[in-house]
């Protein structure tokens, strides 16, 4: 989209938003009105400028989510230069973390978070999301606590997927493997809460057998690696 940043309009004191590149709120210029939105610069290495940018492969996988009835920011559009990629989505009000439940959970004395909904309700509601993107054919990659964003809907939590751009849209349903995968990125350290997630991931049939073991191994990997990258690199603590 030509112009994209000349309708974009700085919010005063917009820090920062925790992510890998520079993601910040604005506000965008669409039609008549100018709607919040978040903004995500990515820089292009080498390799990305032979194909497509991050920004604009997150914003063709959102589109693809939400023509499959999968919740994530609507793009509102993309602008690549020689040296970055600037993506444009909606922001979605009111929305917290789903890492704000999971740390509430280990830690009962933390705040609760300002969305209403149980610990219980959504990790259920990531299973059954999990489950719709899988079935869709995308292997999210990137499935961490703070990758799925949550805000109050009719009859429970609802999720919202963003940070797209490791995403990668296949040409048919996941396998086993890509799926217990995405399922071992979210902080779910206790083995009852996988437990949870599994179940409403499979239902309403049964858990395979095999499942929990490599859920269990697969999440183990990952700590096991947080750790070892904490020891290595002490100064990104």
């Amino acid at each position: 989209m030509t112009g994209l940043s000349s309708r974009l309009e700085s919010v005063p004191d917009a820090a920062r938003l925790p992510a890998r590149h520079d993601v910040r709120e604005a506000l965008f210029e669409l039609g008549e009105a100018r709607v919040p939105v978040v903004v995500k610069r990515s820089r292009r290495r080498l390799a990305q400028r032979l194909g497509k940018t991050l920004g604009e492969r997150a914003a063709e996988t959102a589109r693809y989510l939400l023509a499959h009835g999968i919740d994530t920011p609507e793009p509102l559009g993309v602008e690549v230069t020689p040296g970055e990629s600037v993506l444009v989505v909606r922001k979605i009000e009111g929305a917290v973390q789903v890492r704000d439940f999971f740390l509430r959970h280990d830690d009962p004395s933390r705040e609760e978070p300002a969305v209403k909904a149980t610990f219980e309700e959504v990790v259920s509601a990531l299973g059954r999301v999990a489950r719709r993107l899988h079935d869709a054919g995308v292997f999210y990659r990137d499935l961490t606590d703070g990758n799925v964003l949550v805000t109050e809907g009719e009859g429970g939590p609802r999720l919202w997927l963003v940070d797209l751009d490791r995403a990668r849209v296949r040409s048919g349903p996941l396998g086993t493997l890509d799926r217990l995968r995405d399922l071992s990125r979210p902080g779910l350290n206790d083995p009852a809460a996988r437990r949870l997630l599994l179940g409403a991931y499979y239902a309403p049939g049964p858990v395979p057998p095999l499942a929990p073991p490599l859920l269990d191994a697969m999440r183990g990997r990952i700590l096991l690696w947080d750790r070892l990258k904490r020891a290595l690199r002490p100064w990104k603590r």
